[in-house]
């Protein structure tokens, strides 16, 4: 793994956190540690390899938001590693999982979906995928999320420390842009437009 990292960890509302990570090279590294929030889901028991889908919120999104969006302007064309789309086998795609599309949900929220994720290293599970939810219509400083099939990064380990064979899933540079754009975007119809953009 890339030396010089520049590392964000996220607290998570309901218990747990998204630990972010960067090089300016191939994009950014994404690893959970201790999500406590499980999603009820319906049917209960998600066909095929279908992994947990956890849910929650964060209470200020200004500091993922610099985070990628400094990623987004600094970041080099030369990735120091390959990147491999991720593969979702024999279950639901995230946003047919929470239901998100239903006409409920977008009329009160938007989201950028990344879906499934880009992946470094062998990757023998169900695809990694990250959705980032926000109100329409109201000025919030909060993010909601689902996740699902994203890395535990053990409690103690340094993101800069670990073993550059370790499987991760990274979110590329183009979807760090569409993600950075999400989250600059001002509620209202912008914010619907890009939700519906999302889906595609």
């Amino acid at each position: 793994m890339p030396t010089q990292q520049h590392v964000l960890v996220v607290p998570v509302d309901e218990g747990g956190e998204f630990v972010f990570a960067h090089a300016l090279d191939s994009g950014i590294r994404v690893w959970v540690r201790s999500l406590v929030r499980r999603v009820d889901e319906r049917p209960r028991r998600p066909r095929g390899v279908a992994a947990p889908l956890y849910g929650g919120s964060i209470s200020d999104m200004s500091p993922l938001r610099d985070f990628v969006t400094d990623f987004v302007g600094h970041a080099t064309d030369d990735p120091a590693a390959p990147l491999s789309p991720g593969r979702i086998r024999d279950t639901r795609p995230l946003v047919a999982r929470t239901d998100l599309d239903s006409l409920s949900s977008r009329m009160h929220f938007s989201y950028r979906a990344l879906s499934p994720m880009h992946t470094i290293g062998a990757w023998d599970r169900a695809a990694p995928e990250l959705l980032i939810s926000r109100v329409r219509g109201m000025e919030r400083a909060d993010v909601g999320f689902f996740a699902t099939g994203l890395p535990e990064l053990p409690v103690g380990a340094a993101p800069e420390a670990l073993p550059a064979e370790l499987p991760v899933a990274v979110i590329s540079r183009e979807r760090a842009g569409h993600l950075s754009e999400f989250l600059h975007a001002p509620v209202g119809q912008v914010l619907h437009y890009l939700g519906h953009a999302a889906r595609r």
